[in-house]
C-alpha cells in the first residue's frame, strides 16, 4: 500500500493583511507534521510512505497531478491550515480527478476545528480531529485490513462520510491528542530535500524545526494550540532528536513548541546536556516572559540560543488584561534588559486591533517598543479566529454579525476576508498603521547598521535587500 502525504501548494491564501509580498521573503519551513506521521507510520508497519513539500519543491497546481500519476498512491493526505483550506481541497480534487479509488484525508488544524464540516467536501473520505499520528495509523491499517463500518467507528479522531447521516456536530468529533511524546518517532527529515529549507532570520546555509512540546497551558484570548493540555517529551528524547539533525549537517534549529521554556527545570536539563554532550550548534524558541528569568536565559545562550521570541503583543497594561496574556509591562522590560546585557537577540510580537485599543493605546506600544529595543518585531492585525475565546466574544459583542469562519469552512472562498476587531479603526486604517510601525522600524538607521554588522556573505545581503523592497512596497 503507497501512501502519499502532501503539504499543498499555497496559492490561494486568505490573508487579513496586505503584507503578502514580505510573508514570501521569510523562506520555507518543513511540514514537521507530515514527517511524524509519515515516521510513525514506517515505525508501526514499514508502510510505503511519499512526503511532498509543493511549496519547496515548485510543484503547483497546474502540475500536481503528474506527480500524483507517477506515484500512483492508494492513499493521499493533505494537511490544511484554515488560510489556505481552498489549496488542500484543490489538491484533494486532483486526485480524485486521476482516481476515484484514491482515498482522501485531511488533517491539521482545519478539520480539528471543523472536521464534520471538512468531510462534506466531495473529494474529502476522512478528516482527522487533533494530532494525527495515531488517528492516521489506524485508519490506514484499517485499510489494509479490509475496511469496514465497524473499524471505522472505532477510530477515535475520525470523520468519515458514514457520520454525515447521524448528524453529528463539528465539536462532538473526540479530539485527539498524543500523551506520551517520547512513544512517537523523530520526523525523518531525509524524507524532504531539508536543504532547501530557511529562514529571513538565519544566516545559517541549512535549518529545520522542532518540536519538543505540544500544548500550551495559558489562557490567552486570541488563539487555541488545538487544547490547554501540556505535554513534553523528556529531555534524553530531545536530546537525541538534536544529535540526529546535528549529524545530517544543519546547522541551526528553530524551537518551535508553543512556549518551550513552559517548564524551566526540563529547559535546565536540556540545555545542560547540550554544553555537556559539546553539540555546537545555533538554536531559537518561543518563550514567555514570566517563564523565564536571568540565569535561564544565560543558561540557553551558552548552549547556543541564539534568539527567543516573545509575546509581549501590546505597551498598553489595559489592553494586556483585556488579551488575558498574564503578563506585565514591567516583566517584559526586565526580561528584554537581561536579553541586551546577554547580547542575546530577541524578537518581539505585538497586536494591532486588539480588543479596547484606540490610537493612545496603539502609540503605547510604539514607545514601548523603542523603551525595550528588540533586534527584530512583529506587528500582526488581532484576527478573530476560529474556536478562540476571542471570536466568540466578538460574535457574542456583536463585533462579528455571524459565524463567519463557519460559513467559509462550508463554502471556501478565494473572496473571503478574514474578520478584524474593527471596535475603533477599520481593516484598511489598520493595515495602515500596521504597514508604518514596519517601515518605522526596520528602516530606522539603528536597525540596518545593526543588520550590516551581522551579515556574512553576499547571499545573505541580498535576501535582506529583497525582504526590505517588500516591505517598502507592502
Amino acid at each position: 500500500m503507497k501512501i502519499l502525504l502532501i503539504y499543498p501548494p499555497i496559492e490561494n491564501e486568505i490573508s487579513h493583511i496586505s503584507l503578502k509580498n514580505v510573508d514570501k521573503q521569510r523562506g520555507f519551513l518543513p511540514p514537521l507534521g507530515l514527517l511524524y506521521i509519515a515516521s510513525y507510520l514506517k515505525k508501526n508497519k514499514d508502510f510505503d510512505v511519499k512526503v511532498l513539500d509543493c511549496n519547496v519543491e515548485k510543484i503547483t497546481h497546474q502540475n500536481i497531478d503528474i506527480v500524483i500519476k507517477e506515484e500512483k498512491p492508494d492513499i493521499v493526505g493533505v494537511s490544511a491550515m484554515t488560510h489556505f483550506l481552498i489549496d488542500a481541497y484543490k489538491v484533494m480534487t486532483s486526485v480524485k480527478l486521476i482516481s476515484k479509488k484514491i482515498i482522501t484525508v485531511i488533517g491539521g488544524p482545519h478539520p480539528s476545528i471543523y472536521p464534520i464540516t471538512s468531510i462534506r467536501h466531495p473529494d474529502v473520505d476522512y478528516a482527522v480531529k487533533g494530532e494525527g499520528e495515531e488517528v492516521f495509523y489506524e485508519l490506514v491499517s484499517a485499510i489494509n485490513e479490509g475496511l469496514t463500518d465497524d473499524k471505522i467507528s472505532k477510530i477515535k479522531g475520525l470523520a468519515s462520510k458514514l457520520l454525515l447521516d447521524k448528524g453529528l456536530k463539528d465539536e462532538e468529533i473526540q479530539l485527539v491528542r498524543i500523551k506520551n511524546l517520547d512513544s512517537i518517532p523523530f520526523p525523518d527529515r531525509n524524507m524532504l530535500p531539508f536543504n532547501k529549507y530557511s529562514s529571513i532570520l538565519s544566516n545559517s546555509s541549512s535549518i529545520t524545526t522542532m518540536i519538543t512540546s505540544r500544548g500550551c497551558p495559558f489562557k490567552c484570548i486570541f488563539c487555541d494550540r488545538m487544547g490547554k493540555t501540556f505535554r513534553s517529551a523528556s529531555p534524553e528524547y530531545v536530546l537525541d532528536e538534536i544529535e540526529s539533525i546535528l549529524n545530517m549537517g544543519i546547522k541551526e534549529i528553530f524551537i518551535h513548541d508553543d512556549t518551550f521554556t513552559v517548564n524551566k527545570k526540563r529547559v535546565i536539563e536540556i540545555c545542560q546536556s547540550i554544553i555537556d554532550r559539546k553539540l555546537k550548534f545555533k538554536w531559537d524558541a518561543r518563550a514567555r516572559v514570566d517563564c523565564v528569568d536571568y540565569d535561564l536565559l544565560l543558561l540557553m545562550k551558552r548552549a547556543g540560543c541564539s534568539r527567543v521570541s516573545f509575546g509581549v503583543e501590546t505597551g498598553n497594561a489595559d489592553v494586556l488584561k483585556n488579551l488575558r496574556k498574564g503578563i506585565s509591562l514591567e516583566q517584559v522590560e526586565k526580561i528584554f534588559r537581561y536579553c541586551r546585557e546577554l547580547k542575546l537577540n530577541v524578537l518581539a510580537d505585538f497586536m494591532i486591533g486588539s480588543p479596547g485599543e484606540t490610537m493612545t493605546q496603539i502609540n503605547d506600544s510604539i514607545k514601548f517598543v523603542r523603551k525595550i529595543k528588540p533586534n527584530y518585531v512583529q506587528f500582526s492585525i488581532v484576527c478573530p479566529y476560529p474556536d478562540t475565546d476571542l471570536y466568540r466574544l466578538a460574535l457574542s459583542s456583536n463585533i462579528i454579525k455571524t459565524d463567519v469562519w463557519k460559513k467559509f469552512a462550508i463554502n471556501p472562498d478565494i473572496n473571503f476576508t478574514p474578520p478584524v476587531w474593527d471596535e475603533f479603526f477599520s481593516r484598511n486604517e489598520l493595515e495602515i498603521i500596521a504597514k508604518k510601525m514596519y517601515r518605522k522600524f526596520y528602516f530606522s538607521p539603528g536597525f540596518i547598521v545593526n543588520e550590516i554588522k551581522k551579515l556574512k556573505s553576499l547571499k545573505e545581503l541580498k535576501v535582506k535587500i529583497k525582504a526590505g523592497i517588500s516591505l517598502f512596497l507592502s
